[in-house]
């Protein structure tokens, strides 16, 4: 695929949405508004649904017959009732690596034909919505997100998270006195390493106050609003990653465990800072 030719025609610049290999966002989809939305859950379904429909003539009461037999088979238990979750959504590509829309002109099998006007929103929908990050966001915010990413499942949760994002390089422009540009990342090892770290937090957040709405309602009309921040009886914020915990839907019964969280992102920024400051200076 050539991004160049996909960043010119997208909203912000910088095309979000099937980027690599092995790296796309289906969040839009309702992916992750499943009853289990862990990376094996999702892995297993995405792949049931890919070998069902490989065998389902592309016949329009087929079509639907399919996702009947989904709902069907599938926990309809959505941690976002209002969010709709597709069920043509599966694996894409010619290693069937990434997730992506099992209707695309392009899927295996569909012979060019554009199938996406069956979709609960239809084909213009799909064609032409795009989420809030790719407006939003800082074109080197989102090229190093794009470029630093390595797998389906965690892009697709950091991606949408537009508040959480901007919060984070915001603090490190702050301490670093300066705009974040992407070469002051990409193609320099360790700083992507540690990129993909904010990645895995996302991934893997241990303070997360609803752990059952895994997944991130991004939609202006804010149906599903970020939990308020929350800590134990006595235990004050009083840290520059207020906006950052609260986009991470935190909750912290300690100061022990606030202090933790604290340093995970104070040994996160400040490696990248004395990185890039040392490279510079």
């Amino acid at each position: 695929m050539d991004l160049k030719d996909l960043d010119a025609a997208a909203p912000g610049g910088v095309y979000l949405c099937q980027v690599g290999k092995a790296v796309s966002c289906g969040a839009c989809c309702g992916l992750y508004n499943t009853a289990e939305s862990d990376r094996d859950s999702l892995t297993a379904m995405l792949w049931r649904r890919t070998r069902r429909f490989s065998v389902i003539p592309r016949e329009l009461d087929a079509i639907l017959g399919f996702a009947a037999e989904i709902r069907a088979r599938e926990s309809q238990t959505r941690p976002y009732p209002e969010f709709h979750h597709c069920p043509y959504i599966g694996m894409i590509g010619r290693e069937k690596s990434r997730v992506g829309c099992l209707l695309h002109p392009f899927a295996d099998g569909n012979d060019g034909v554009d199938f996406r006007g069956i979709s609960y929103y239809g084909g213009l929908a799909c064609r032409t919505y795009f989420c809030s990050s790719c407006k939003c966001l800082k074109p080197d915010y989102k090229r190093i997100l794009r470029a630093v990413a390595d797998d389906w499942y965690a892009y697709g949760l950091i991606i949408t998270e537009t508040a959480l994002v901007e919060a984070f390089f915001q603090e490190l422009e702050d301490r670093l006195g300066r705009a974040i540009l992407s070469r002051d990342i990409l193609g320099h090892g360790e700083r992507e390493a540690l990129i993909r770290r904010l990645i895995d937090i996302r991934r893997s957040w241990p303070h997360r106050a609803v752990p059952e709405r895994f997944g991130n309602y991004f939609f202006e009309d804010r149906k599903y609003p970020k939990p308020p921040l929350e800590v134990g009886e006595g235990d004050e914020i009083g840290t520059r990653y207020r906006v950052i915990f609260r986009e991470l839907a935190s909750a912290f019964s300690s100061r022990e465990q606030l202090s933790a969280a604290v340093g995970i992102f104070d040994d996160l920024f400040e490696g990248l800072v004395n990185m890039i400051q040392d490279d510079s200076g």
